[in-house]
């Protein structure tokens, strides 16, 4: 089974490649929503951001991801800390992806920032990076509600996070997104005619 990393910085549309393929029946798991069910459900993790961020930090849904965003913008340190807690129990739930479920030739996971969870990308066998311009990126993201500023911040937070230097030994593929859905299903399939 080939494993594969869909990534690309915040606003390229990784996530929209994933539905793509969910749409044609490939297991595609989602690593942001799956941390987003770690905040809510498994208390190891829920303690840990409380100990480090304070009970503020948690709602019974899940995490203030307002207050946690405020807090790991604003200091470095604290984005850092945020990972460390998070990606062991992220990688966790990946490997019981990989290693469960179907039998399939390939299985996706999507991520914005791999190159942060070496034991993530040390899985992975392919890293798909899918592309945006910048202006083309803003637009979506203000399109989603985010201010301008706002938008910026996380864009230039992500700057050079998805650059395929940052994946030694991994076999890269780009795709971009900038156009219409028929050009990104058409990369697609190209790619996905080598492997199946």
């Amino acid at each position: 089974m080939v494993k594969i990393g869909i990534t690309g910085s915040i606003g390229a549309g990784k996530s929209f490649v994933g539905e793509l393929l969910r749409e044609k029946n490939f297991q595609v798991l989602d690593a942001d929503r799956k941390v987003h069910e770690l905040y809510r459900d498994s208390q190891a993790l829920r303690q840990e951001l409380a100990d480090y961020f304070g009970k503020d930090c948690l709602t019974p849904k899940g995490v203030n991801s307002a207050l946690i965003a405020d807090k790991v913008f604003a200091d470095a340190s604290a984005r850092e800390m945020l990972e460390k807690i998070v990606y062991p129990y992220l990688t966790e739930a990946v490997r019981k992806f990989f290693d469960g479920g179907e039998p399939a030739v390939c299985k996706f996971v999507e991520a914005a920032l791999f190159s942060r969870a070496p034991e993530l990308v040390e899985m992975l066998d392919e890293i798909w990076i899918v592309g945006a311009p910048e202006e083309v990126r803003l637009r979506r993201l203000v399109s989603r509600g985010l201010s301008e500023a706002d938008a910026m911040r996380r864009i230039k937070n992500q700057q050079g996070a998805c650059a395929p230097e940052l994946f030694p030994g991994k076999k890269i593929h780009a795709l971009t997104n900038d156009a219409d859905r028929s050009m990104l299903e058409l990369q697609l399939k190209n790619l996905l005619k080598g492997m199946l």
